[in-house]
């Protein structure tokens, strides 16, 4: 492939501008700020779609005051002549000369990225790695660390997909593992819960049951000569469950009076207590009355002792006259008084005292109400249970002796064969009770059936869970076995596209240097660094830091050129300014490195420095000026930008 126009529209510097390419050598000779490095960007743009500068927006590759620009490049591939457009708005469109005109290919958004990149191997990481230099590119590639230089041969080789399929892998095992090792531990589970089955022991169960239902339907089927046989046992069964019934309400009547002669006496002890409750109640309105005449003797006991209190004062102080009044007192009128008052407080203290005995005696008494209340309760119930126990032992008295009269009045008519009638009914007697233990026998075994089935329907559901697992964890294993050995696979593709690109690389590498008499006797590793070479020099190791400025940049660039020629050059390079901080001995030194280069491909070379253009003497030169005389020199060009691309 080879480049053979440059076409601008309202972008960077440059409003509307064409430079033609030639073949070998091209150089975009100008002074700073002229647009050189606008050019590369054009070229890197166009054909990738990206800025060759990282994390610049598009709107800044457009010309101030535009809302858009757009660029094209016009190559040569296979004998073929294209134009490819693309503007800052994602338009593409690329064209292809038929005759004296062009026909358009395509068109689009960046979709069309993809065809191109199908159809010309327009990869953005393999041009900015091994086709593009930008200026100050290979400061920052030394500087970065190595996980950021494995990331960039991963996008070299492509295998930046393979390495996050390999993560997605890596997750599904993952999980793939935990879902066999929880699978696991269920089996275990199950194994540890599973027993013995109860098959045998159902089977055994249920022809015990048949030979017992026929053995009950034999029983049943049992006739006696007569019904009298039969009439008899029923009655007697009914006596029998009758007087039962009367020995247990009989039992509860003797309990429930006991301490009592009769239910009478019951009654009569509880009109005492109800009589009692009566008396205490009246206590209650007593105890009331007292408990006010209380306080106001108690009231009247404590004025009278501040009177007293007072009086006694008086008398020590001996002043002659009241303290509050003032007026002239005589110490016989005061203790006259006070003795007055002394005898009536302690008739009050007296009487006091009398009332609160009184009290407390009907509070004793009250206690006892609580006591009568429960009492009378009890009384009422065991009334209550005595008259229900009477009423239902009558009911069932008549009953038994109404039983009792039809089994003398069956006796009594078979006088005759009275002993015959008593073996028959002794006889059938036998087969009931015989019928009665087999029906209870055939529930048992029913019960102990339905519970062994439950059981056994258990058992049999974690026998089949049980199975359904073991399939589940074979199942498992077999998907973990699976994703192991994709991701060995994977990993193995990985390693051997590594050394697919990077042997030859070191190989091509080693060739330029030698070729280039450059770093003689040395020793190239790319794979121990991860695109950072490792040289030995005359058998010792030598730091890539440590190199001159020139020796970094030559390495750097046969570095992009010993992998772009393994990944596939597109048949050229395009170098910014590779002579920046170079001496003149160290400039000499790339220029003769561009030399040999053009000898075999196309190499684009952007300079403001004049021994970079005298040492590049007949290459094809592209001249920049600054903006500002730009403006003034700019024409309309014929081939122009699309409209739509722009």
């Amino acid at each position: 492939m080879r480049l053979e126009k440059i076409l601008l529209k309202s972008f960077g510097c440059f409003n509307r501008r064409d430079f033609e390419l030639g073949e070998g050598i091209n150089l975009i000779f100008g002074p700073n700020f002229s647009g050189k490095s606008t050019l590369v960007n054009a070229i890197f743009f166009t054909l990738t779609g990206k800025p060759i500068v990282p994390k610049v927006a598009m709107g800044a590759l457009t010309q101030g005051g535009t809302n858009s620009g757009a660029v094209g490049v016009g190559f040569c591939d296979d004998g073929n002549s294209y134009q490819l457009f693309r503007s800052t708005q994602g338009e593409v469109e690329l064209r292809c000369r038929e005759g004296d005109g062009w026909r358009k290919i395509f068109s689009g958004n960046r979709v069309a990225d993809e065809d191109l990149e199908r159809k010309f191997d327009f990869n953005y990481y393999h041009l900015a790695a091994a086709t593009f230099l930008r200026e100050g590119e290979i400061f920052e590639f030394l500087a970065r660390q190595p996980t950021h230089r494995r990331e960039i041969l991963y996008q070299l080789l492509g295998i930046d997909r393979l390495i996050s399929l390999r993560e997605r892998f890596i997750e599904a095992r993952r999980i793939a593992k935990r879902e066999e090792n929880r699978i696991q531990e269920h089996r275990r589970k199950l194994q540890r819960a599973t027993v013995k089955t109860h098959r045998a022991e159902i089977e055994r169960i249920q022809n015990q049951v048949v030979e017992l239902e026929k053995e009950f339907e034999l029983l049943s089927s049992y006739n006696t000569a007569s019904g009298d046989e039969a009439l008899v046992y029923e009655l007697t069964e009914e006596c029998a469950r009758l007087q039962k019934q009367m020995d247990t309400y009989a039992a509860e009547r003797a309990s429930n009076i006991a301490g009592f002669n009769d239910i009478e006496h019951i009654r009569r002890t509880i009109e005492t207590v109800e009589a009692a409750i009566s008396d205490t109640r009246q206590l209650e309105k007593q105890r009331e009355k007292l408990i006010q005449e209380i306080g106001s003797l108690r009231n009247q006991c404590e004025m009278l002792a501040e009177t007293c209190q007072t009086l006694h004062r008086l008398l020590e102080d001996d002043q002659g006259h009241c303290p509050t009044c003032h007026q002239p007192v005589h110490e016989m009128i005061i203790k006259e008084l006070l003795e007055e008052k002394r005898t009536e407080k302690d008739k009050y203290e007296k009487r006091l005292a009398e009332k609160q005995n009184q009290l407390d005696g009907n509070s004793v008494n009250l206690s006892s109400l609580q006591k009568l209340n429960q009492r009378h309760q009890v009384l009422q119930s065991k009334v209550q249970a005595l008259e229900r126990i009477e009423s239902r032992h009558g009911e069932i008295q008549v009953e038994f002796n109404t039983v009792s009269a039809k089994l003398k009045s069956l006796r009594a008519g078979d006088s005759t064969g009275n002993n015959a009638s008593e073996t028959a009914a002794t006889r059938y007697a036998k087969v009931v009770e015989r019928r009665r233990q087999t029906k209870n026998s055939i529930d048992a075994l029913r019960k102990r059936l339905a519970a062994l089935n439950r059981d056994e329907a258990v058992i049999t559901n974690k026998m089949e869970e049980l199975e359904r697992s073991e399939v589940e964890a074979s199942q498992a294993l077999r998907t973990r076995l699976n994703l192991e050995l994709t991701c060995d696979a994977i990993e193995r593709t990985i390693q051997a596209m590594q050394r697919q690109v990077l042997q030859p690389a070191e190989t091509e590498l080693q060739r330029l240097l030698n070729k280039m008499n450059h770093f003689e006797s040395a020793q190239i590793d790319l794979k121990s660094q991860h695109l950072l070479p490792a040289l030995k020099i005359d058998g010792n190791d030598r730091n890539l830091m440590l190199l001159s400025g020139s020796e970094k940049v030559i390495l750097y660039l046969s570095l992009k050129i010993a992998l772009s020629k393994t990944l596939g050059n597109p048949g050229f390079f395009v170098f910014d300014d590779p002579t920046l901080h170079l001496d003149h001995t160290r400039k000499q030194l790339m220029i003769e490195f561009i030399l040999k280069l053009s000898e075999e491909y196309q190499v684009i070379v952007t300079s403001n420095d004049s021994d970079v253009l005298e040492g590049l003497d007949g290459a094809h030169l592209i001249e920049t000026a600054k903006v500002e005389d730009d403006i003034l020199k700019q024409t309309t060009s014929n081939s122009g930008v699309t409209p739509s691309a722009a």
